[in-house]
């Protein structure tokens, strides 16, 4: 709610228990024990009349108090006070009625008391200040379809009712041009549909005989629905403005449904937030199912594996999008689900331009000439002359005087806009049809600020370039002791996996740490990788990472679930037959070209020799200490970007947060440092500027650079 704003209270109960102790109770089943003098609380509520802002009602008051505040506010006990101006926008508007003769008949006798200018059925003229309800008993897709269109022509707004699933659905309420519309709804609807013939079904279906509601069923629906609409008239707050409400007349409750709009058409965000629920619904969500993945047999209890299922955009738009994210955490559920919801958002953001966004198409000499602020290719890290001259490389060269598509991003370093090569950060097509590469994976990350969501891709960035270049030259490194808390974590596993952790070298002095988890009687490897402030919280985030990728492993070994996950993952195509002997480095090349995907990396790990083969520079390594690990001291931008550019290097972002993400609250961008490698499948790698060669002299692995043909290429148990 707006500092300015005077909220008035509603619909509380206290009940006091002692003098210092009484109970809250708020209209949605909110119970609160509030340990502070009863007779003061109750006098301060009072003065909660509508006549005090925020401060006012804080001032002098325990900080506590603020948080009651808060709550009050999200159970919706907080509305602008019922003014002057809420009644003569209600005075002002007319009610044009359309639809279902048994649902419009009785509305009209309930409008009629709530003081709109005129109740009328809608017919012909539209005047000023309408606003068209529509209430059909059947799910009315193409009627309420066409009225969505009239009214967004006529610009006027619209408030839907119509009846599916035994229920009635109210809403969403639509200005237009301005948050969803009916349009959304149906696209939502069948994007996140388990089977989306049901939509169809809906769409075709008629009206009803015979009435669909019992009268007395009747009543309540349309009075709670003409409760939401003069919510919406009068200015005050009702969740239908962020989508839909479902009334069960059988229970009597009333279910929120999001509906985010779809991100293909050009429209003003209004922005909610940030507000996690609106990125969540089984039936309207972007995310549409949380999973708590159970802990497998020898596996961490203690860890926590939420996966959640995304809606697909392909069914509405014609967009790839990932269908499932993964979040992990130690001993909280919800810290990883919200981990999980992040990793939905950014892959969603990531995976689509709008086809509104700007894209310029030229070269970097044209747009250096034109004075066009852009990134030199030549900084990149991409390929080198001698994969492009190998037979089949699917890649060409990314010259200055190549043609491409640009996407507008921003330099942190400089302060200013810079354009990227749209190939690094999306599958925008090519003016020439021209392959450069396929987007960076590093640097791609979701947050509730910009800020956020760039710290976190930097980190990204920097722990893929470490990784590279330790995996590409296996120096045999130092692993660090497991210190105590951490065998806390994976006390329950010391039979069935081993550990290790193993601090990766940079020249940014940011703690780097992977950690290898090693199925003992499967011989699974994965390895988990993670950069942070302080390298114990990256030893935690790594561990959990490769554990997690054991999950990834049990699926990847499962017939039935690899057929299922092909259905919904085009591009685990790339993957190899299933063999239920494990043995795929007979199924793969020799030299690994033909593992272009990570997943593949995965798979090829299932096969036991492929852990021994990397066991040299992974297990039974010397030890060092913890001491002397280097530190940043906090988690801020600003402490990164230092260190980069300390070392002669640009970070530069790229906005790819969607209008519907945006809408809830939440920012996505892909961060890009020019000149470092992001991590790649073994069939592709990075080898374009030398930097991954020279980084082993510059770190002291090595004396001299390895020829580029002596790099290594065997897979990296990672996706």
């Amino acid at each position: 709610m707006p500092d300015d704003v005077r909220p008035q209270l509603t619909g509380v109960e206290v009940h006091d228990l002692e003098p210092g102790l009484c109970l809250l109770f708020t209209p949605n089943g909110g119970q609160y024990s509030i340990a502070a003098p009863v007779a003061e609380f109750r006098a301060w509520l009072d003065r909660i009349d509508g006549t005090r802002t925020r401060a006012e009602l804080l001032g002098g008051m325990n900080p506590d108090y603020a948080e009651v505040l808060d709550v009050l506010e999200a159970h919706g006990c907080l509305r602008p006070p019922r003014d002057d101006d809420a009644a003569r926008r209600l005075a002002a508007t007319t009610v044009l009625l359309t639809g279902a003769a048994e649902l419009t008949g009785p509305l009209a006798d309930i409008l009629a008391l709530s003081g709109y200018a005129r109740v009328e059925p809608l017919a012909g003229a539209v005047p000023d200040d309408s606003v068209v309800v529509a209430a059909f008993a059947h799910p009315a897709y193409p009627e309420l379809t066409a009225l969505d269109a009239f009214c967004a022509e006529h610009g006027v707004r619209f408030f839907p009712f119509r009846c599916e699933r035994g229920e009635a659905i109210a809403g969403p309420a639509v200005r237009p041009g301005a948050g969803p519309d009916f349009a959304d709804v149906l696209a939502r609807r069948r994007s996140a549909a388990l089977d989306p013939r049901v939509i169809d079904a809906f769409a075709s279906a008629g009206a009803p005989r015979e009435p669909r509601f019992r009268p007395g069923d009747t009543r309540w629906l349309l009075t709670t629905f003409a409760a939401q609409l003069e919510r919406w008239i009068a200015g005050e707050p009702t969740d239908a403005t962020t989508g839909e409400l479902e009334l069960d007349p059988a229970r009597l409750v009333v279910r929120h449904r999001p509906v985010l709009p779809v991100p293909d058409r050009p429209r003003p965000v209004v922005a909610h937030g940030p507000r996690p629920d609106l990125l969540v619904d089984d039936r309207t969500g972007i995310v549409t199912a949380v999973h708590d993945l159970p802990a497998a047999p020898g596996m961490p209890a203690r860890l926590k594996v939420c996966a959640v299922d995304v809606a697909d955009m392909r069914r509405v738009t014609g967009w790839p999008n990932d269908r499932q994210a993964f979040g992990t955490s130690w001993h909280d559920f919800e810290l990883a689900s919200a981990s999980a919801v992040g990793e939905a958002v950014e892959r969603y953001c990531g995976s689509w331009l709008p086809p509104d966004r700007e894209i310029r198409h030229d070269s970097f000499a044209r747009l250096s000439r034109d004075g066009v602020p852009a990134l030199d290719p030549r900084r990149l890290n991409l390929y080198s002359p001698r994969q492009y001259r190998s037979a089949g490389f699917p890649f060409t060269p990314l010259t200055t005087d190549s043609e491409c598509a640009w996407v507008e991003g921003f330099s942190h370093t400089t302060g200013e806009a810079v354009w990227v090569p749209a190939c690094l950060v999306s599958q925008a097509p090519e003016p020439t049809g021209a392959r450069f590469t396929d987007p960076l994976i590093a640097g791609l990350a979701a947050g509730t600020s910009e800020e956020h969501a760039v710290t976190s891709g930097l980190e990204e960035v920097l722990e893929r370039d470490a990784t590279m270049i330790w995996w590409a030259n296996t120096p045999r490194l130092r692993r660090l002791p497991v210190p105590a808390e951490i065998r806390a974590l994976v006390a329950d596993t010391t039979e069935t996996y081993d550990v290790t952790l193993i601090p990766l070298d940079n020249e940014f002095g940011v703690p780097v740490v992977a950690a290898a988890v090693l199925d003992r009687v499967r011989r699974w490897l994965s390895i988990g990788f993670a950069a942070r402030p302080d390298a114990f919280e990256a030893a935690k985030k790594a561990l959990a990472e490769g554990f997690t990728l054991q999950h990834t492993c049990q699926a990847l070994d499962d017939e039935h679930e690899v057929t299922a996950m092909r259905e919904d993952l085009p591009h685990l195509g790339n993957l190899k037959p299933y063999r239920a002997d494990r043995r795929y480095l007979d199924s793969y090349r020799a030299d690994f070209a033909d593992v272009v995907d990570l997943v593949c990396q995965q798979q090829l790990h299932l096969d036991p020799r492929a852990g021994a083969r990397v066991a040299p520079w992974v297990h039974d390594l010397p030890v060092r200490g913890w001491d002397g690990l280097p530190s940043l001291g906090e988690r801020r931008l600003k402490a990164y970007q230092d260190r980069v550019e300390a070392r002669g290097f640009e970070v530069i972002s790229v906005d790819v947060t969607t209008r519907d993400v945006a809408a809830a609250g939440f920012h996505a961008a892909h961060t890009l440092v020019p000149g470092l490698v992001a991590n790649f499948p073994a069939g592709l790698p990075y080898w374009g500027n030398g930097r991954v060669r020279r980084a082993a002299v510059d770190l002291g692995w090595r004396s001299e650079p390895l020829p580029e043909e002596r790099l290594n290429v065997f897979p990296l148990p990672h996706a």
